[in-house]
């Protein structure tokens, strides 16, 4: 698929969504890395830079689920134009949140509203996929397991990037969940199942129905700085002994005042070893 017809698949999206705008994507590549099917990249979009990176396996898949992804992409590209933030940290958030929920729910709609039916069977309804349809269960079962599979490997490695890729999936996960009448028991549900009883969750996801997107932004931190808080903790439980941090003094650790905690521990940690050596 060539510049030209993206773009001609532009135009259908911008028809569809009544959007006026003369931006045309500027280039496509087909670089992705092997489990990504297409993206922009954010800091390229910053700079004016319209390029739309997609899978090299893409002209292998059936028209539908590369129109599936078309449409995804698209949503981004969409959100990032039409985004009420100037301030670079509040759009890495908006496209992090919003434009991913934005995009699968887009997405989702579109096949769903194919059918032209009321009600949705999430056994009997096939959606595209690469090289086979899917049922809209097995599409919510495998996000969710994408999802919980990033969490529990965040908080068993406490890397940051894993808890990212596990919120972008649960943003996927909301937009496809929007799309039903009991979502909110879905929502209420999977997030049980993730281990995630904090009302920030569901306060978020409210948000994102509500388009009330600086409670969004709002949620968004308090959900990350809680992910960094616990990022820090784990670092200090790896990096200093229980003689000099015990495990009932992490809790009071927080993104105030960890910097003061590193300065006393390393502290008392060059007087601990310099009495080792003393004794030696």
């Amino acid at each position: 698929m060539n510049l030209r017809q993206i773009n001609l698949l532009w135009e259908e999206y911008k028809k569809k969504y009544d959007i006026n705008s003369d931006i045309q994507i500027s280039a496509v590549k087909y670089d992705t890395e092997r489990y990504v099917e297409g993206c922009f990249n954010l800091l390229e979009l910053m700079d004016g830079k319209y390029i739309l990176h997609l899978n090299k396996n893409m002209h292998l898949y059936n028209d539908n689920y590369a129109k599936f992804i078309l449409f995804h992409e698209f949503t981004h590209f969409y959100d990032f134009i039409k985004c009420p933030y100037e301030e670079q940290e509040k759009l890495f958030m908006w496209m992090n949140a919003y434009s991913e929920y934005h995009a699968c729910k887009v997405t989702l709609a579109r096949f769903i509203e194919m059918f032209t039916l009321t009600e949705v069977h999430l056994d009997k309804i096939q959606l595209p996929g690469p090289y086979k349809e899917i049922s809209i269960r097995r599409l919510l079962v495998e996000s969710f397991y994408r999802t919980k599979i990033c969490f529990d490997q965040f908080f068993s490695t406490f890397q940051l990037n894993d808890f990212a890729n596990g919120f972008r999936q649960l943003m996927y996960l909301f937009g496809y969940l929007s799309l039903f009448k009991n979502d909110e028991d879905m929502v209420k549900t999977t997030l049980t199942a993730l281990n995630f009883d904090d009302e920030c969750f569901m306060k978020l996801y409210q948000a994102l129905k509500d388009m009330d997107f600086d409670q969004v932004l709002d949620n968004y931190k308090e959900i990350s700085d809680i992910a960094v808080l616990i990022y820090i903790r784990a670092s200090f439980r790896k990096y200093y002994s229980r003689e000099l941090l015990p495990d009932e003094e992490i809790n009071n650790i927080t993104l105030d005042n960890y910097r003061d905690y590193i300065e006393e521990l390393d502290r008392k940690k060059l007087e601990h070893e310099g009495q080792a050596q003393a004794e030696n």
